[in-house]
């Protein structure tokens, strides 16, 4: 009787310790990271991976992508149900509609239902890096270009013809 009695005494310290963690559905994001969107008109790509540590029936991963204060995308993907110890990848992509230069932050919530609180897990958050450039287009005509001018001017770079000593 006195193992259980110190047993349960042990219990509720650790859950008033970590009091919301241990009664939520157990999860965790295991990484999240974004590629491309450089250029405008050009995708970005977010993929993260889940795992669930108790069953989980229904959940969403919710994502933004923003700049400052300012959201630029939002994306909801349903999971459906997961079993104990079962990881999920999701992939997401969103278009580079002329974005500005500067720091992304990209966020994901793992939470139950419909809702987008993150209390299975989150919010994790990932930093991503736009520098927009000329894209395609304008980069092949400025390569014209520069062909052009070295083609015309190319009387100038060859060498000089060598003297001989007499």
């Amino acid at each position: 009787m006195r193992k259980i009695i110190s047993y349960a005494l042990l219990l509720s310290v650790l859950l008033s310790a970590f009091p919301g963690r241990v009664l939520a559905a157990g999860g965790s994001i295991l990484y999240l990271i974004a590629w491309g969107g450089y250029a405008p008109n050009t995708a970005v790509t977010v993929q993260t991976t889940v795992q669930a540590t108790e069953r989980i029936n229904n959940s969403n991963l919710y994502y933004t992508i923003s700049l400052g204060s300012t959201v630029y995308a939002t994306h909801t993907t349903p999971l459906g149900r997961l079993n104990a110890w079962e990881t999920k990848t999701d992939e997401w992509s969103t278009m580079n509609t002329g974005w500005p230069a500067g720091t992304y932050t990209i966020t994901v919530c793992w939470s139950p239902g419909a809702s987008t609180n993150c209390s299975i897990a989150g919010p994790v958050t990932t930093t991503y890096y736009i520098v927009p450039t000329l894209g395609w287009g304008l980069s092949l005509t400025g390569l014209a270009f520069l062909m052009y001018f070295l083609w015309r001017r190319r009387k100038e770079f060859e060498p000089a013809p060598e003297r001989i000593r007499a």
